[in-house]
């Protein structure tokens, strides 16, 4: 991997760890919606290690593909991880952070909240599928689900506040923007709304549901807000002076958003039924599909118009596959992949299944299965090539790199 790039790194690298991490919690979605957990809202290892025992062929198969998956993600989010804070230690040195600090990219500094996030998130899942014995316990685990939650969110809510700051006062060009990059910000406050839920879901002393709601709701509210700013902010932007080509990723920076958004509702919704007593939590509704449905077709929308751009102005050809021009922007794109394999996931099992429209472990649930499956596995190809061709010794930058500190 190339070190010490200096002024060439970018906050945005950390959206490299990022798309990993979501891999990591994807592969999970395997024991969230294929094994039968009845006793926990969650999947467990113990409920995991019984499905295994008493599964076929296909739900063994299907376990051991999550187990190494998610566990493989994992450990690259975490190499990645550590490497981005090393550089970005490094770069904060440097004059080139200082000219950000000044620009539109000191939004691109909410990268690293939104990784944050993306780490509790992982590591959280992965000990529930690990580590045995640790539902016993998660009662008295989640209170420092908030803390950890409320740090990130804290975070992100100082480097918000900076640039708002800035930027009301006269100090946001919008003939540099070019893109829908702003929406990073709404992503990173996102991720910390659906961090907020996992406890306010999990939780029975209601007043962990109840902080684990307000704390969703907050950051829900203030993504939303964000999201509708800088969505027009951008619109009129590439209305006025043109999509910059590289920042033609930043077109489904949407996508994800929208997954975050749906499951922290999910998770509310499982919230609330705590509190209320409104019977079985597991219990699905039309509702619940149809809103599951208008942000899966929200998802396609943003896609299908970030598609036909790229392919048109060939940011693919120039930034994805070749290795002789780098954009860290191009990262973005695995964050779109990552929301809709998993937000698929939940369309069908939550939506279609405990509705009654697809019979489970059907052929039908099988075949419409198959279509999450394979943005995931297109999504994977697309996270190692960026890496291979933007960050691995093999890419022109890291040669360039290696020949200024021989020169």
């Amino acid at each position: 991997m190339i070190r010490n790039l200096g002024e060439k790194y970018s906050p945005l690298y950390f959206l490299a760890a990022l798309g990993f991490g979501g891999m990591a919690v994807f592969f999970f979605m395997a024991f969230m919606h294929i094994t039968p957990h009845p006793e926990t809202p969650m999947p467990t290892f113990e409920s995991i290690t019984a499905a295994y025992a008493a599964g076929d062929a296909v739900m063994r198969a299907v376990i051991v593909v999550g187990y190494v998956g998610m566990i493989a993600m994992l450990a690259i989010h975490l190499t990645l991880l550590v490497w981005n804070f090393r550089e970005f230690r490094a770069f904060q040195h440097t004059a080139a952070y200082q000219a950000l600090k000044k620009s539109n990219a000191e939004v691109t500094l909410m990268a690293i909240p939104l990784t944050l996030g993306m780490t509790i998130n992982g590591a959280f899942v992965a000990a529930l599928a690990l580590v045995p014995g640790l539902w016993g316990i998660i009662q008295a685990l989640l209170p420092l689900a908030l803390l950890a939650y409320g740090a990130v969110g804290g975070l992100a809510l100082v480097i918000m506040s900076a640039y708002l700051r800035r930027i009301i006062a006269g100090g946001f060009s919008f003939e540099a923007n070019g893109g829908l990059n702003q929406l990073l910000a709404a992503f990173a406050m996102s991720m910390v709304a659906v961090g907020f839920g996992a406890p306010a879901a999990m939780a029975s002393h209601p007043l962990v549901v109840l902080l684990g709601l307000w704390g969703s709701m907050l950051f829900g509210f203030i993504s939303a807000l964000l999201f509708g700013v800088f969505l027009v902010a951008g619109v009129m932007s590439i209305m006025r002076y043109g999509l910059a080509l590289q920042n033609s990723a930043t077109l489904w920076l949407a996508v994800p958003v929208l997954t975050l958004w749906s499951i922290t509702v999910l998770r509310d919704r499982h919230g609330m039924q705590t509190l209320i007593d409104a019977g079985p939590a597991s219990q699905s509704s039309i509702a619940v599909l149809l809103f599951l449905s208008a942000m899966i077709l929200a998802q396609v929308a943003f896609l299908g118009l970030g598609w036909v751009v790229m392919s048109a102005n060939g940011f693919f050809r120039r930034f994805v596959t070749s290795r002789e021009e780098i954009s860290p922007v191009a990262f973005t794109l695995v964050c779109p992949g990552v929301g809709l394999s998993v937000l698929s996931m939940f369309f069908i099992n939550v939506g279609l299944v405990q509705n009654g429209l697809v019979e489970k472990f059907s052929g039908l649930h099988y075949a419409l299965l198959l279509g999450p499956t394979a943005v995931a596995a297109a999504t994977l190809w697309l996270a190692f090539t960026l890496f291979r061709n933007q960050l691995s010794p093999a890419s022109k930058f890291a040669q360039e790199q290696k020949e200024l500190v021989n020169a």
